[in-house]
């Protein structure tokens, strides 16, 4: 059975093989390790010290305008995919995230709407832009902000998609995704969280129509998912702290609910899996999740009090579970010991009726190389089926 098949047959429900595995890894020291290449990332101190710094701060319309950084962050995405490949992953998330427009070298906007500041890794090279605050903090400054048409969004996911598929979907299963665009997220992230929970409770109908224009972006998504040949895609939209939901899981279901049940219809309308990602405690929202329409949930963060267990007894006969190797500390300073201990917990939890798929909870800059080859090996070796307690 191949990575295809492995990982189709989990997403339906059934047993395949053995347990596949999931990444969404995205960190440049990583990626670079894994394939035994020099790390190219930029140190941050190039773009915002001294003589190179200046430089880059007076040609950054010029960079915007020519698309040179974005295109960076496009063949990264290549990079990626053949680093999951060479480690023996199953199925990777192609998350599309050439979003950004620079202001000047110390700070980005996002083409939703959102600010952002430039900021380094701990090996002092540019790390993904960190969230300042939303710029249309009014529904007027909203609507005069120019979105991106549904259309530009297709043909810029088309494009990298259907040369990611074409390159790399015979070897593994790819899941498509757009960044930063989910729809709680993006509409709380445009205004910013103080103005946004101002506006749902004074102006849902302006929120509503936040949302639907996010669902159309993601309509697009689906259909340019679709039409690069991949099989799946994952809605991304952090809606819990630690502690629990943003807001009431009715206003949520309320005001973004009806988005996401289309958002879904369609995907599977063109044959499409399609997978919510959602950090925090989800425990709260796993039967909305299910009734929105998604077939599998991924994150549920141990850290957050999401039990592995509880999960599937609650939802994994009616949605694939992703999980959910914690990157606080197994996947980032565990021993060998501690990575097989996890890796058979979750086993033992969630994979024993098929539907389950291994992975970390997120990615992460403290994750080392050693401990996610350790969870692929045990996964290998107690992922087989049928599975024993």
């Amino acid at each position: 059975m191949n990575s295809n098949e492995r990982t189709a047959i989990a997403l339906n429900l059934g047993i395949p093989d053995r347990v596949p595995i999931y990444s969404e890894t995205v960190i440049q020291n990583q990626i670079y390790e894994i394939l035994g290449e020099k790390n190219k990332a930029v140190p941050l101190r190039l773009i915002q010290e001294g003589l190179t710094g200046t430089l880059f701060k007076l040609a950054a319309p010029l960079i915007n305008r020519i698309g040179w950084s974005n295109r960076q962050i496009e063949k990264f995405m290549s990079k990626k995919i053949e680093a999951d490949i060479v480690l023996g992953y199953d199925c990777s998330l192609a998350g599309y995230s050439a979003i950004f427009n620079l202001k000047g070298n110390r700070q980005a906007t996002d083409i939703w709407g959102k600010l952002y500041d430039l900021g380094a890794d701990p090996d002092g090279n540019v790390d993904t832009p960190m969230y300042r605050q939303g710029l249309l903090t009014t529904p007027e400054l909203w609507d005069a902000w120019p979105h991106p048409s549904p259309d530009r969004i297709y043909r810029a996911l088309y494009r990298v998609f259907a040369d990611l598929q074409k390159r790399y979907g015979e070897r593994i299963y790819l899941l498509g995704s757009l960044s930063c665009a989910g729809l709680w997220e993006a509409s709380s992230g445009d205004m910013g969280l103080t103005a946004f929970s101002v506006a749902l409770h004074r102006n849902p109908d302006f929120v509503r129509r936040m949302a639907k224009y996010y669902e159309t972006i993601w309509l697009a998504t689906i259909r340019a998912t679709a039409d690069a040949g991949m099989p799946a895609l994952v809605y991304e939209d952090d809606l819990a702290y630690k502690s629990g939901p943003m807001v009431s899981p009715r206003v949520l279901d309320e005001i973004f609910g009806p988005s996401l049940r289309r958002i879904t219809e369609e995907a599977h309308k063109r044959g499409l899996k399609i997978i919510i990602h959602c950090c925090g405690n989800v425990n709260q929202l796993l039967d909305l999740f299910v009734d929105w329409g998604f077939d599998g949930a991924q994150a549920l963060e141990p850290t957050a009090g999401v039990d592995l267990a509880e999960v599937k007894k609650r939802v994994g006969k009616r949605m694939c579970i992703f999980g959910n190797l914690d990157i606080s500390h197994v996947m980032s300073q565990g021993t060998r010991e501690e990575v097989e201990a996890a890796v058979k917990s979750a086993i033992q939890a969630a994979a024993q009726d098929g539907g389950f798929i291994m992975g970390k909870t997120n990615s992460h800059y403290a994750v080392k190389v050693e401990n996610t080859r350790w969870m692929i090996e045990y996964t290998h070796r107690y992922g087989v089926y049928p599975v024993t307690h």
